[in-house]
């Protein structure tokens, strides 16, 4: 029982004059319930007054097991002799919103969610559109339901204790990646065969680790040349691993629905002295955001420690993006935003990436990602894991 989590949902309900929240999101019915859908065909009604209400297909049940909402109302689907999961979701959220007195209150939905985490079943995830829009609001009645999108992402931003032990472990499941990747960077393996290696190891060693039931990855392995613009996602390619290239992997991990986002960089062989020179200098700028990192504080200064000591090394040019982002219901989140202007301050439960990078044409690119806690005494990563660099 996350009672935390409870508590502060219904202070910020009571905050916005709403009644209810309505969420269909996996990422927010993970928020409100500690359940991970699995074919994203579930609803979690959670009321200002009274106990939340999951609505959930009958063969995920024992997925909520792992949650904290009692009152389950289930249903039959995929065989023919059932109604379709939309009418079986419109049947149970009328009931329950008569129930709960409801009907004609003012209602909070996922109005503005565009960049979405998917539910177990990735190859098929499932957003908010006009039919769920259209049951939620036949099921409510009136003229009363807001886009509560900003409500739930602030809820989101400050993790309670439950919360960052989770997303503690998913970071654990991505050190079993992160070894992987560099055990697999060798000469002669192609980019996507280390991917394969990375997502594999976590898909075997994450299932079942510290009592998960699902752990799933997205490992984008880059080598060479193609490292300089690694920041801006290319594929895992066909080409093999030379000796003497940088190779980087951006590795995103879902562990029960918490997320880690977290990224190495090797090479292949002995390292030069411009690689080895410009990784230390990487190294020295995440530990001094780190650092930096504690309650109270800017972001926009977390992020000024570690990119003035890449300026200083040389290098100011090459570091082009944020140096973190919120993460913990997603593998992105808007808050805290780590970056130059930030408007964010740093809140005790916030999580946020520190991923300083350095990308040179003709030599490659380098970062090092790694996943704080911002804690009452600190900056924390919520995993240790050494991988040298040669």
């Amino acid at each position: 029982m996350d009672q935390e989590r409870r508590d502060r949902v219904r202070r910020a309900l009571a905050e916005a004059k709403l009644d209810a929240l309505v969420c269909r999101l996996a990422e927010n019915v993970v928020l409100l319930s500690g359940y991970y859908p699995q074919i994203g065909a579930s609803l979690c009604l959670f009321p200002a007054d009274g106990e939340p209400v999951l609505l959930m297909p009958r063969m995920e049940n024992e997925l909520a097991d792992r949650g904290f909402v009692a009152d389950r109302r289930l249903y039959d689907c995929w065989q023919n002799r059932y109604p379709p999961p939309m009418e079986s979701l419109a049947r149970l959220l009328r009931q329950a919103i008569e129930e709960k007195g409801l009907r004609g209150g003012a209602v909070g939905y996922e109005g503005s969610f565009e960049t979405i985490a998917p539910n177990q079943l990735s190859g098929e995830p499932t957003g908010v559109g006009a039919p769920t829009i259209a049951l939620i609001r036949e099921a409510v009645g009136g003229d009363r339901l807001v886009d509560a999108a900003d409500l739930l992402y602030q809820l989101r931003a400050c993790k309670t204790p439950t919360e960052l032990a989770r997303i503690g472990i998913a970071n654990e499941v991505a050190a079993i990646g992160l070894r992987a990747f560099k055990e697999h960077s060798v000469e002669g393996a192609t980019e996507a065969a280390v991917s394969a290696a990375v997502e594999g190891a976590i898909r075997r060693e994450g299932c079942g680790y510290k009592g998960a039931r699902f752990a799933f990855a997205w490992g984008q392995v880059t080598a060479g040349p193609a490292t300089s613009e690694n920041w801006g996602y290319p594929v895992s390619s066909a080409r093999k691993l030379q000796r003497g290239d940088f190779v980087v992997v951006e590795l995103g991990v879902v562990v029960d629905g918490y997320w880690a986002d977290v990224t190495r960089t090797v090479t292949v062989g002995p390292a030069s002295d411009r690689q080895r020179e410009v990784y230390e200098l990487v190294k020295r700028a995440q530990a001094a955001s780190l650092a930096a990192a504690r309650p109270g504080v800017r972001a926009e200064e977390v992020d000024a420690v570690g990119r003035r000591i890449i300026a200083e090394g040389g290098y100011g040019e090459n570091f082009v993006h944020h140096t973190g982002h919120g993460i913990g219901f997603r593998y992105h989140e808007p808050i805290p935003f780590v970056a130059p202007g930030s408007g964010h301050t740093l809140e005790e439960g916030h999580v946020h990436s520190i991923e300083p990078g350095i990308y040179v044409q003709g030599l490659g690119g380098c970062r090092l990602e790694d996943n704080c806690a911002v804690l009452a005494e600190g900056g924390r990563y919520l995993a240790e894991v050494d991988i040298p660099l040669d």
